[in-house]
């Protein structure tokens, strides 16, 4: 049915009716006047819920004792005027929450910057800032691996300096066939002493298994432990499960673990089927997490080890050559 758009108008107590507007030419109904939307057009469909796509942190890296970072961010959700927004910021291990902000009702799409109140100063450890948001009908934010809505930052103890030497220690004699580490290796870790990852015989490997050694468009970043398929591998320290995957061309079946001394530790070639942990769930210093195996690329029974600052693959993260923390570990 054709629409007929009627004007009315009262003059002298009479009611008078207007012609109807003549169709647009071209065979396209005629826009509204008045910024209106015409009949038939399509109105774009409001998103389900709020997403941040992204968020920045500034620093992602501190030192303990420093207040709280600069957090800036984006919701966006189309078809709605605003939505109320809040900032907490929770420490991995436990997930305690030790700073949180109400932004209040924003707009979507407009920049956000987080004006912290507190004056928390942030103890050594990891930690994971969230953006929560809601919007008027009571639709929270979805998170995905593309819009998580949320960041890490990781807070290392100060170091104290080194009493002065009375005379210069000899230039440390290097290991033969051991190629050039990616970068310096740093101090050991704050947690202290940490549980060796394979609960049984096991050796280092030769210089093809050390961190740095050449591989085929990359470098090596990691240590290599042999070991006899099947043996435990269990998580150096206490922490949370940061992942858990297959990669058939590459790691194979791999554990990630956001340990609590502030660094990511990731364990690759496990048998397939053997992880013994979930994405998310809390571990324990020792508890088994997989199996050493030789899935993905690999030629041989043996755990790939890395140790990597900051975070594992996220910005600001860097791998460190694993080994000398692996000997202090076991001793060896």
């Amino acid at each position: 049915m054709d629409a007929i758009v009627v004007a009315a108008a009262v003059a002298g107590g009479s009611l008078t009716l207007a012609p109807p507007a003549p169709a647009a030419t071209g065979g396209s109904p005629a826009p509204a006047r008045g910024g209106g939307v015409a009949y038939g057009a399509s109105i774009p469909r409001p998103d389900p819920n709020p997403v941040v796509r992204r968020i920045s942190i500034t620093p992602r890296a501190l030192v303990a004792g420093q207040g709280l970072p600069r957090v800036r961010f984006r919701v966006h959700q189309r078809g709605v005027t605003r939505v109320r927004a809040r900032v907490v910021v929770a420490r991995v291990a436990g997930d305690r929450p030790v700073a949180r902000v109400v932004l209040g009702w924003i707009r979507p799409g407009r920049l956000v910057t987080v004006r912290w109140r507190s004056r928390v100063r942030l103890r050594s450890g990891r930690y994971v800032v969230r953006v929560h948001a809601v919007d008027g009908r009571g639709r929270t934010l979805a998170r995905s691996a593309r819009a998580p809505g949320r960041a890490r930052i990781v807070v290392r103890a100060p170091r104290k300096a080194p009493p002065p030497a009375r005379r210069p220690a000899p230039a440390p004699v290097p290991a033969v066939g051991l190629p050039a580490p990616l970068s310096p290796s740093p101090a050991p870790s704050p947690g202290g002493r940490g549980i060796f990852p394979v609960a049984g015989e096991f050796t280092f490997g030769g210089a093809d298994a050390r961190f740095g050694a050449p591989r085929t468009r990359h470098v090596h970043q990691g240590q290599d432990i042999t070991a006899a398929t099947g043996t435990p591998v269990v998580a150096p320290y206490a922490g949370v499960v940061g992942s858990t995957d297959y990669q058939a061309a590459g790691a194979g079946e791999y554990v990630v673990l956001d340990a609590v001394d502030g660094r990511d530790y990731f364990f690759a070639h496990c048998v397939r089927g053997s992880t013994a942990v979930a994405r998310g769930a809390s571990v324990a210093a020792g508890q088994r997490l997989c199996q050493v195996g030789s899935t993905g690329a690999s030629s041989g029974s043996h755990l790939h080890f890395e140790i990597w600052t900051v975070g594992w693959r996220v910005p600001g993260g860097a791998p460190i050559d694993p080994l000398p923390e692996l000997r202090a570990w076991c001793g060896c």
